[in-house]
């Protein structure tokens, strides 16, 4: 038997278990791990220009290939682990498996107060910070350990509902020799989802059986289950139309008779129609969050709406809304569930209510048409995403489409029809940016295929150093970049409450103008291909050719600040701690600004 160091141990296991791709930044704490992953694995490794990149990186590569073998990311010791922090609760709070190898000092040097450790409220308590916002972080603190415990974490990170789990290696663990008889990791790499009680599916049935209005609405976690043909079959069973939350877009056909779009603050017609409309809402893989629900006024749950509620995580069960029926299961199982029991019972379409949201649906599709073939210059948020939707079906229809959020937001769930499953959205912690880095996960994960990003300026500024790390990397990304020299959902919602915007609008001291950078002499500075477009007609074909020419392309685009956005619902934001507050409609004179 021979000798190998932990941090050769776990590069090796990584390579075993089918590991890709890991993204890291290099810091003293992380030394001996990144020696091992570029140098003795064919690991493909990633070097980002900062930490939190990595994690996006990993965010993307998650979101396109939902389940194991996870990506891996390693930063290093104080600011560069603090870095990875914001990131990874994106990747808590929107169910993102990855493992993450935080390299933190040596153990003899813990609580003396050196450089960068964590010590004022015990030894190396980085950690602590993670606790809410991780499903599992801690220190390895043995050598001979410390694969078992790697392994458990591992397994945390993709089983039940998914989530990044964070392990800090310290410096002298990681280049600590151990036996070189490695464990089997292949139990670890395996779990299995919870089907739900066969008790509360046939109370489920019983519910739908009687339902003249029934209603499904569905989040990420189709995605994260691989439900998309459970979903298309419980449908096509029932004749139950389908709604999307934000999160939950592409999980069915948008071209489907008995699909509803998005729902919520920019939902469809026929999406918030239905929503309010019915008499029994199935959700699945969903919590039914204030942007889903315009802050909670679409659905009258529990007055005139039963809701079954399907969820691997049962502490979001009735968390917004008090159920019916609450099945804890995994998406697809519990689907496949209800298919099977809807047949046996003869659930079967209710045609005079889908042909009621027909008819919202021709009606919302006339009234938004002139927003989604706009020519006025700068151009119009919807036809940019209509237009970006309709060359990526013609050119590379598997595509990754990442939408941000802040004006995004109002036009990527309805305005951007997918054509693939692969049109996704950060739509919890909604960090702005996001995109700019997930896409070039999205493309590794898709065997470098195409991937195109939809962001504001604000948004791109903030993560534009992603760029060379595509250029690097040769990547086919497209970054199309909303540039209005403000914050655009911010202004017109605070031109709506205050009649004046604060810290919204960009420019040069003294000046009238509104002010931004050069997007294209920036993005060309960085080693990109970069085109500016101001007029409707150009975006199309600038759009083609930087698909075609497979480089890191970014194109920014001059957008509208003065039109009035899209927007289906206004809902008013507490502003009063002692008035009352509760979910359910609006009354015409409560409706609100946001």
């Amino acid at each position: 038997m021979g000798q190998i160091t932990v941090a050769q141990a776990i590069a090796r296991l990584l390579e075993q278990m089918g590991t890709e791709v890991a993204f890291g930044l290099n810091g003293h704490g992380n030394w001996a791990l990144l020696d091992a992953l570029v140098h003795e694995t064919k690991i493909q490794s990633v070097a980002v220009r900062s930490e939190d990149h990595a994690v996006e990186l990993a965010d993307g590569y998650w979101r396109r290939k939902r389940g194991a073998p996870l990506p891996i990311v390693t930063t290093s010791v104080g600011p560069g682990n603090m870095n990875a922090v914001p990131p990874i609760a994106t990747a808590y709070y929107e169910s993102i498996g990855m493992l993450v190898l935080a390299g933190v000092g040596a153990t003899h040097w813990f609580d003396r107060g050196g450089i960068e450790e964590f010590y004022r409220q015990g030894p190396e308590d980085w950690v602590a910070i993670l606790k809410p916002i991780s499903k599992k972080a801690f220190t390895a603190i043995r050598p001979d350990t410390v694969l078992e415990t790697f392994l458990r974490a591992y397994q945390t990170a993709h089983s039940g509902r998914p989530g990044p789990v964070v392990m800090a290696l310290p410096f002298d663990i990681q280049n600590t020799l151990i036996p070189d008889d490695l464990p089997d990791p292949t139990p670890y790499m395996v779990s299995h989802r919870p089907a739900p009680d066969p008790q509360g599916v046939s109370e489920a049935i019983e519910l739908l059986k009687s339902a003249e209005r029934p209603y499904v609405v569905v989040g990420s976690g189709i995605a994260n289950s691989g439900a998309y043909d459970a979903l298309f079959e419980f449908a096509e069973a029932t004749g139950i139309p389908v709604a999307v939350t934000p999160t939950g877009k592409a999980a069915f056909p948008e071209d489907h008779r008995l699909s509803l779009g998005c729902i919520g603050r920019a939902g469809t017609g026929q999406g918030n129609h239905g929503a309010r409309r019915a008499d029994v809402v199935i959700g699945v893989g969903t919590h039914f969050t204030d942007i889903d629900t315009g802050a909670w006024t679409l659905f009258d749950i529990p007055n005139a709406t039963k809701l079954i509620h399907i969820d691997i995580d049962p502490t979001e069960l009735g968390r917004a809304y008090p159920t019916a029926v609450a099945l804890t299961s995994d998406a697809r199982l519990g689907l496949e569930a209800l298919t099977a029991a809807a047949r046996e019972a003869g659930i079967t379409e209710r045609t005079a209510w889908t042909a009621e949201l027909d008819g919202v649906r021709s009606k919302w599709l006339a009234d938004t048409s002139e927003m989604r073939t706009s020519d006025i210059a700068p151009l119009h948020y919807a036809r940019v995403t209509t237009d970006t939707a309709a060359v990526v079906a013609e050119k590379c229809p598997d595509a990754s489409i990442h939408f941000d959020t802040g004006n995004m937001l109002s036009f990527g769930p309805s305005f951007l029809p997918a054509s693939s499953r692969h049109v996704v959205h950060s739509g919890f912690m909604h960090r702005m940016g996001w995109s700019a880095a997930s896409v070039l996960g999205a493309s590794l994960a898709s065997g470098r295929g195409p991937a195109v990003a939809l962001l504001g300026d604000g948004a791109y500024l903030m993560r534009a150093t992603v760029v060379p790390t595509a250029v690097e990397l040769n990547l086919p990304i497209v970054w199309v970049v909303m540039d209005n020299r403000s914050l655009q959902i911010e202004r017109e919602t605070m031109l709506k409450l205050y009649g004046r915007e604060s810290m919204c609008d960009y420019r040069i001291e003294g000046e009238q103008e509104l002010w931004g950078p050069d997007y294209v002499g920036m993005s060309t500075a960085m080693g990109a291909q970069a085109v500016r477009v101001s007029k409707a007609a150009d975006f199309k074909p600038a759009l083609e050719e930087a698909i075609d020419s497979r480089k890191p392309t970014v194109i920014s685009v001059d957008t509208e600040l003065e039109t009035p956005q899209y927007r289906a619902i206004w809902y008013p934001y507490p502003a009063d701690y002692n008035a009352t507050w509760k979910p359910g409609p609006l009354d015409d004179a409560d409706a609100g600004h946001k």
